[in-house]
């Protein structure tokens, strides 16, 4: 249980940097939708942010080619190991500035859309990477940045944090700002159910511990509570179907959903004892 000061504390950060959820899309071929939205906004050098597995199994050949037939310049990199190193995001960054990129398109689950939300930060701003460890350090606008998420637990495509690991401690460091957040995230189901049945039962009790510790926090708020609540209730009602049967669709994008909505119950009400004891 918080202390009352932090509490007070948290909920003022909540209060005056209210996190806003991104626009998504959802259902088949919602990466080549949220594609097409980065088009029409203006950004033609997209740097994508994913995994060798996701490239070199075909999985983005859709979306690449789409972005091409835009007359979109893409750029992948595909470097994203589990628990992403500065290293690993020194070497996205250099893939962006080298290419003058004018936008980060994160596809993959949390190591890959944490990465690449310190990427976009850090092509933008001023500081090295290690200064933007910490809170409400980021000093500029990110790229646009925008994430099509392969796992449903992490909730990293509405959260206003990553986690990257320091690559000569090994220690992880926290990144936080509500500059963070997407301007919009897809549920591909076409890409979420290549998930194999361990990693979405395991994804899918992270999203729950989330739903849970937002919506017993001292720092809840009325939407937090709302969202987590029906987070819960998706869970419940559809991750054993998604489990059960990867390949169904709407089970897929309702679990995502769920994702989606505990991840931002959390980031606006906080983690509990669960999270910082595993930490």
């Amino acid at each position: 249980m918080l202390h009352a000061p932090i509490r007070i504390a948290l909920r003022a950060l909540s209060t005056f940097y209210t996190p806003q959820k991104p626009l998504t899309f959802s259902g088949p071929d919602a990466a080549r939708k949220l594609a097409d939205l980065m088009v029409v906004n203006g950004q033609r050098r997209p740097l994508i942010v994913t995994d060798s597995f996701l490239l070199q199994n075909g999985m983005l050949d859709d979306l690449i080619t789409f972005l091409k037939g835009r007359s979109c310049h893409v750029t992948t990199f595909d470097g994203i190991i589990p628990n992403p190193t500065f290293a690993v995001v020194e070497a996205g960054l250099k893939a962006s500035l080298d290419n003058k990129c004018d936008a980060v398109f994160a596809v993959g689950g949390g190591s890959a859309i944490d990465a690449a939300k310190v990427i976009a930060a850090a092509s933008t701003s001023r500081k090295s990477v290690k200064k933007l460890t910490g809170t409400l350090k980021v000093d500029a606008p990110l790229l646009p940045f925008y994430v099509v998420p392969t796992t449903s637990g992490t909730g990293s495509e509405v959260t206003n944090a990553a986690v990257i690991s320091d690559t000569e401690t090994h220690k992880k460091k926290f990144f936080v700002d509500p500059k963070y957040i997407p301007i919009a995230a897809a549920f591909d189901t076409g890409l979420l159910k290549s998930l194999p049945a361990p990693m979405t039962a395991a994804n899918g009790m992270d999203a729950l511990t989330h739903a849970i510790e937002a919506y017993t926090s001292r720092n809840r708020f009325d939407d937090t509570d709302r969202d987590a609540a029906m987070a819960i209730k998706l869970l419940f009602e559809y991750l054993p179907i998604a489990y059960e049967n990867g390949h169904d669709e709407h089970a897929r994008e309702m679990v995502a959903l769920a994702s989606f909505l505990a991840g931002f119950s959390f980031t606006k009400a906080s983690l509990g004892y669960v999270h910082a004891i595993s930490h």
